[in-house]
């Protein structure tokens, strides 16, 4: 069988339809539909289609700004800024973007379910694996709505244009929805793949997916479940080498278990325009914040406020390794370049030109190589779900289930003894009881995740939401720059920002999309 790399959807190259709108319109053919399915090649280059919206990098990278872990300077290209600020209206093209990538990408594995069995050039067994990935990405594709926006249209198939205005459903028939859907196509996915297609849905990516679901949803003893069901195929390990996983050095790693890919020159993107440093080429638009670097523990394993470990004058020594991993603090290397924001006649210095507002860089998703002109020109992958997870969601749904045992500590500990990591391992010696477990295992989460999707669900399930958003958000102490007058001496202001409750816990249906559908109404509270 001819190989044929997921990449290729990312390009856009195997095309099968695209939809001209979300919700409204079928998806309009861009070959014929008489002599399309005919090759084992046509049906790959169909489901090939329905991953290359998982990247979406203008959009997802720009998710981290709406928690407390980020800030986004600018409006382009995504108005994540109004989100994170609570300024947002029902029009904010953050909402209609997210909304709409996804039904696009749930109309391609919909449209590839209706007609994949006209192929008759298919094995029973290639069928079947092939319907399995098409189901998945479009289970992925609901777990974000859901989490983003809560009741949605569940579509599965291409409906007539007459059936097109549809109501939304709850979110729980839709998350039960995606549950079954990952229990039916599990078995059927394959747990690994042949080199050339790397980056396809495995039966650990349905897993984990389904562990996640279920911890989203609170039900914590079936969570548990799935996560250790894909802890038990043997595949996946936590690996020795924390940032390899996403500056594109370690694209195969066997933590990754579901990621949009990225080919160096030939299909890039501009992650690292965003995050990087001017000194480098990059734009700086999504920057940390003074929340998310505190949140490192000291390397004693206690947290800033409580290690006599910690000095403020120093602030970054004596932390856990992944800060200055994820995080570019004043004299950090990136690509063997020095960023200072401290040097005051330095391209990165605090708010010069595009340089951060924030004092603070991102290391995380820097391409390892990458010098000078980054625009479009990153290849690192974005990693979607990794072991890592799977082992945190498993201790987290145990954790609140109140069945703690040994295990519980065993999957904390192995993320926390990665090996370039090596922080304290938590014993019941240390940390005992729900409430205490409870609060390392979601601090462990956040250091460990930063610019992947999971805070933003997270400060929401964990109703935390309105504590960590609201106010000013803070970034580097100012004690090297005097000439600003109105922060030296003090932690930098980033921005002020208001949360709404019940609102701002879901995002709405989209103007656009009510326009078109008003069956969608009422809205969101709030909206």
């Amino acid at each position: 069988m001819k190989k044929l790399s997921i990449i290729l959807a990312l390009a856009g190259l195997a095309s099968v339809s695209a939809c001209k709108k979300v919700l409204d319109e079928q998806p309009q053919d861009a070959v014929s539909r008489e002599t399309f399915w005919l090759t084992e090649d046509d049906a790959i280059n169909a489901v090939n289609n329905c991953y290359r919206r998982l990247g979406d990098v203008d959009n997802r990278m720009f998710i981290s700004c709406v928690t407390d872990d980020s800030y986004a300077w600018s409006n382009w290209p995504s108005d994540a800024i109004y989100v994170g600020n609570g300024s947002a209206s029902i029009s904010t093209g953050m909402f209609d973007n997210f909304w709409s990538n996804f039904y696009k990408m749930i109309a391609s594995c919909n449209d590839v379910l209706e007609n994949i069995d006209r192929d008759k050039a298919l094995s029973e067994a290639m069928l079947t694996r092939l319907k399995g990935e098409a189901r998945f990405i479009r289970a992925y594709a609901y777990q974000q709505l859901i989490g983003l926006y809560g009741d949605v249209v569940l579509r599965t198939t291409i409906s007539p244009t007459s059936e097109f205005v549809m109501k939304r459903t709850s979110r729980a028939d839709v998350a039960a929805f995606i549950v079954k859907e990952l229990d039916e196509i599990s078995a059927a996915l394959p747990v690994s793949y042949d080199a050339g297609e790397e980056g396809r849905a495995t039966r650990g990516a349905a897993l984990a997916l389904k562990s996640r679901v279920l911890l989203y949803e609170g039900q914590y003893a079936e969570a548990a479940t799935a996560a250790q069901a894909a802890m038990t195929l043997g595949t996946y390990i936590i690996d020795p080498n924390y940032l390899s996983l996403f500056d594109g050095t370690n694209k195969n790693s066997h933590e990754i278990i579901f990621s949009a890919r990225y080919v160096k020159n030939t299909q890039p993107n501009a992650m690292a325009t965003w995050v990087g440093g001017p000194s480098l080429g990059g734009w700086s638009e999504i920057t940390p914040l003074q929340s998310l670097v505190d949140a490192y523990e000291c390397t004693d394993g206690l947290t800033i406020d409580k290690s006599a470990t910690y000095d403020p004058a120093h602030p970054f020594d004596n932390r856990d390794p992944r800060l200055k991993m994820t995080v570019v603090v004043p004299g950090v290397q990136v690509n063997d370049v020095t960023i200072d924001v401290t040097k005051l006649n330095s391209l990165d210095a605090l708010g010069k030109g595009n340089a951060s507002f924030t004092g603070y860089y991102y290391k995380k998703y820097v391409p390892r190589d990458i010098q000078g002109n980054w625009d479009n020109n990153s290849y690192n992958d974005v990693v979607l779900m990794r072991y890592a997870e799977v082992l945190l969601n498993y201790a987290e749904a145990k954790i609140e289930a109140n069945q703690i045992d040994q295990s519980v500590y065993d999957a904390i500990n192995q993320v926390r003894q990665r090996t370039d990591v090596m922080m304290p391992v938590l014993t019941a010696a240390k940390v005992s009881g729900q409430v205490a477990l409870r609060e390392a295992v979601r601090r462990e989460r956040r250091v460990e995740f930063p610019l992947e999707d999971n805070r933003l669900f997270d400060i929401r399930r964990w109703k935390i939401a309105e504590t960590v958003m609201a106010g000013p958000a803070y970034g580097i102490l100012n004690n090297f720059d005097a000439n600003r007058k109105d922060d030296y001496g003090k932690h930098v202001l980033a921005e002020q920002r208001s949360f709404q409750v019940p609102r701002d816990y879901l995002w709405p249906v989209p103007q656009r999309e009510v326009s078109l559908n008003a069956a969608v109404l009422p809205n969101n509270p709030g909206w």
